[in-house]
């Protein structure tokens, strides 16, 4: 199995010439350069030459440039965070830095919302409401956003459970899952196979399935009854979520206005019991 292409560098970096180490540390600072620009991009960014260039290339062992660009697309459609991370954060340029960073999530946020339709919201909302059980699902980096929207659904309506519950495996607790459930799974970059397996399960049993995923996922044909993408792109190492959490609270949001005093009954004892254990504990 090749080396990332970063890993190949770190072998040979001590014996590099200049001219080439200028550019081997423009492709390890940020790999993910590699996907998005030319070569003769990132020779000038690295002030270095062309022929400088054609040698690391050669020295790495690959034939040519696409060769690289192909490793590091693959890597960044699979979701690795050091292939995602293509800006320099230490421009010394911070309004810059802050109005970039800005302008992704809200291209984030505009986006995300582009892919909820009037009629999945409707439909996502009515099955929320009406389903006997709700199953949120949520793993790795996904957990974090199936426990908000998991968190915001409880003070809806009842028989709202996150899994996996830690230690423990999901098997048992789904072993009753039927029609009549709801199952929401959250997938964002690194996702775990189960949960392919699982949306696959409940298709077979005829329970409706909501799947929350970016844009790197390729593998939802015809497993869920709702597939909404968040874009999940930053401006720096880390993925970033507000879409994803923005675009659960709107659909709750809008089953609450849909259930109206139902809604409000249910807040109204959750508070009464929140100042009964508040007085349990001030005693």
């Amino acid at each position: 199995m090749k080396l990332p292409i970063e890993d190949r560098l770190r072998d040979i970096y001590e014996e590099l010439p200049r001219s080439e180490r200028l550019l081997a540390d423009i492709i390890i600072d940020f790999p993910g350069d590699l996907a998005t620009h030319s070569i003769s991009e990132l020779v000038i960014r690295a002030n270095t030459s062309n022929a400088a260039a054609t040698r690391l290339i050669k020295r790495l062992g690959y034939k040519d440039f696409r060769e690289i660009r192909k490793q590091a697309r693959d890597a960044k459609e699979q979701g690795s965070p050091r292939y995602l991370h293509t800006i320099d954060h230490h421009s010394g340029d911070f309004k810059s830095e802050i109005k970039q960073h800005v302008d992704c999530e809200v291209q984030n946020l505009l986006s995300s919302f582009d892919a909820l339709s009037e009629e999945m919201l409707e439909q996502i909302t009515e099955n929320i409401e009406t389903a006997d059980n709700i199953w949120v699902i949520g793993y790795g980096n996904s957990y974090m956003p199936a426990m908000y929207l998991r968190q915001q659904l409880i003070q809806l309506r009842q028989c709202v459970e996150i899994l996996p519950r830690p230690g423990q495996a999901i098997e048992k607790d789904l072993s009753g899952l039927s029609e009549r459930d709801l199952l929401v799974v959250l997938g964002f970059r690194r996702r775990k196979d189960v949960i392919y397996r699982l949306m696959r399960y409940a298709q077979e049993l005829g329970t409706r399935v909501l799947y929350v995923t970016d844009h790197s996922e390729d593998k939802t044909a015809g497993l869920a009854d709702w597939t909404i993408r968040c874009m999940v792109k930053s401006t720096s190492l880390f993925d970033s979520y507000i879409s994803a959490f923005s675009v659960l609270n709107y659909i709750c949001a809008s089953v609450s206005d849909h259930l109206g005093r139902a809604a409000s009954e249910r807040l109204s004892r959750a508070e009464r019991l929140h100042d009964i254990f508040s007085r349990i504990e001030e005693t």
